[in-house]
């Protein structure tokens, strides 16, 4: 696949760096409700909008991390901490415009993610994984780092790992078949970001359980040695 070049790289970059933005503000308001200082802001940011690359490059062996190399990811991330710091009390009125930045980032990094997994020689069924978990796997670590279940497994959540899932999957397929140049692989990413998008809008939510069908588990708080003598 030929690398991008000129105006379509300088766009690119812009766009992985709204992507990053956005996963960096989403960890740094995570840590702000939990009452942390600027320290965990900046670190649940910098772990959100980075964390997902680092575990896609570990499981690859694409060592050292591209976030450590490429530096200007740690930048922007403590700049969305900084970011949600200064303007914390204004944070609600930009919901819409992080939402969009977001799913452009979410549908960006799960391609690449994914054509990064073959390029380093892993099947189509692997590349997947890793484009998908390149996607969450920083909202994942945020919401563990704060004693969160995490937000793509919440039963109440919109849809998030499954357009992740989806154009990683198209994009280790496209890959696989020779299709995978950079017209396409931004038609899938496109298509990510606009599921993406409409689950929010249209509040899409993967199927469960029914709450009153669930058993709840019982508390025994009695004093575990009181029936020892029995």
């Amino acid at each position: 696949m030929e690398p991008l070049s000129g105006a379509w790289l300088v766009a690119h970059d812009a766009f992985v760096a709204l992507g990053v933005l956005a996963f960096a503000v989403s960890g740094a308001l995570l840590a702000l409700q939990k009452r942390m200082d600027i320290v965990g802001m900046a670190g649940l940011a910098v772990v959100t909008a980075t964390g997902g690359g680092m575990l896609r490059d570990l499981l690859i062996g694409a060592t050292p991390v591209a976030a450590l190399v490429d530096w200007w990811m740690l930048v922007v991330a403590l700049g969305g901490a900084l970011l949600v710091f200064l303007l914390h009390r204004w944070m609600d009125r930009l919901d819409r415009p992080v939402l969009v930045f977001d799913a452009i980032g979410l549908g960006i990094f799960a391609v690449e993610g994914a054509a990064k997994g073959l390029e380093h020689g892993m099947g189509p069924v692997g590349a997947a994984f890793v484009g998908m978990l390149t996607g969450i796997g920083g909202g994942i670590l945020r919401d563990a780092l704060a004693n969160e279940i995490p937000a793509v497994f919440r039963r109440d959540s919109r849809l998030y790992l499954v357009p992740a899932l989806l154009g990683a999957a198209g994009a280790a397929a496209a890959g696989s078949l020779g299709a995978g140049n950079w017209l396409v692989l931004g038609l899938i990413a496109a298509g990510v970001t606009a599921l993406r998008i409409a689950s929010e809008l249209l509040r899409w939510h993967a199927p469960a359980v029914a709450t009153s069908a669930i058993p709840l588990a019982e508390r025994d708080d009695r004093d575990p040695s009181a029936g020892a003598g029995r």
